[in-house]
């Protein structure tokens, strides 16, 4: 197994009507996984918590340039548009050989502009659905 080169892990989003393509100008980006847990303790347990396993969800983030002209992937305005109009989104993140894919919303789009400062944004995506790994 080798290491993989962060930079070669691409977060990539369908616009609303575009189709899948690297967010442009991304700088990183982020996947959690998360289960909750249902307790399950008794007055058997010791004294000691006992969970099942319950709903799972994932999260994706990234954060890239702005751009607001001949970008060549998913730029600011498109998913912004895309936020606005609520819809649900086709995703994935990863690496050939290891790519997660799955549908999101997107719940946050965050614009940073800082004097003398590269113009920047945030976006966070929120799965609604099974997320699942493409190996």
């Amino acid at each position: 197994m080798a290491i993989q080169n962060a930079t070669n892990v691409v977060l990539s989003i369908t616009p609303t009507g575009g189709t899948l393509e690297a967010v442009a100008h991304c700088t990183s980006a982020s996947i959690s996984m998360n289960m909750d847990l249902r307790d399950s303790t008794t007055k058997s347990s010791g004294g000691w918590q006992e969970n099942l396993g319950g709903l799972k969800s994932w999260e994706l983030s990234g954060d890239a340039f702005v751009e607001v002209s001949g970008a060549t992937g998913a730029d600011v305005l498109e998913l912004t548009d895309t936020l606005f109009a609520g819809a649900a989104v086709q995703c994935t993140f990863g690496v050939s050989g290891m790519v997660y894919d799955g549908t999101a919303l997107i719940t946050s789009i965050s614009i940073d502009a800082g004097v003398e400062e590269n113009a920047t944004y945030s976006i966070s995506l929120t799965g609604t659905g099974e997320l699942e790994l493409n190996a």
